[in-house]
């Protein structure tokens, strides 16, 4: 009996030990993602893709290529560039590659600009990408807007949530939000 006792002492003992350590607590936050893990991540992405939303050209016109996205790797593996609507009159390119231990993407826009922006890791997920306004050339609000945040969703192997996030007067923010389809080969 004295045995029984002590046993059921010590799991309860281990078991208020563990609870105090969060063991078992889901409410506790999982560590931030790592840049690398994000650039391995984004680098899943390299060939071609269809977008479905508002996408590419805010004129309407709907050029032919305006809904296409190719994402290539250059530089041994360490870049990624994005291409928005090629070879029509509003492509666009984003950067993606490691400063250190950040990830940042430049993104050169039609508006004449090239905001940079930087994986905020803390917001991040392995499967959701979160990237904050970090400084830029030509970002002047008060001669137009420009891209301020970008949140890449993986939804499968083929399917991809961009939410790209504009400002057209340095404090008012729009979005713009469309899904990336894989390309059929």
């Amino acid at each position: 009996m004295l045995r029984l006792f002590a046993f059921n002492l010590m799991v309860l003992s281990a078991s208020l030990v563990a609870t105090a350590l969060g063991a078992g607590d889901d409410s506790e936050k999982a560590a931030p993602v790592t840049a690398k893990a994000a650039f391995e991540r984004l680098k899943t992405l390299k060939g071609d893709w269809i977008h479905q939303g508002e996408g590419c050209d805010p004129t309407g016109e709907k050029e032919p290529g305006y809904d296409r996205v190719e994402y290539k790797l250059t530089g041994a593996g360490s870049a990624l560039v994005e291409v928005s609507g090629p070879g029509t009159k509003m492509e666009m390119v984003s950067v993606y590659h490691l400063d250190g231990e950040d990830l940042v993407m430049v993104h050169y826009c039609p508006a004449q600009n090239q905001p940079r922006m930087k994986l905020d890791r803390a917001a991040s997920k392995p499967d959701r990408l979160v990237f904050a306004f970090d400084g830029g050339s030509n970002c002047d609000p008060a001669k137009g807007g420009y891209i301020c945040g970008l949140t890449l969703t993986f939804k499968a192997d083929s399917k991809v949530d961009a939410d790209w996030e504009f400002t057209p007067n340095g404090t008012q923010k729009e979005h713009t939000a469309f899904e990336l389809t894989r390309a059929e080969k």
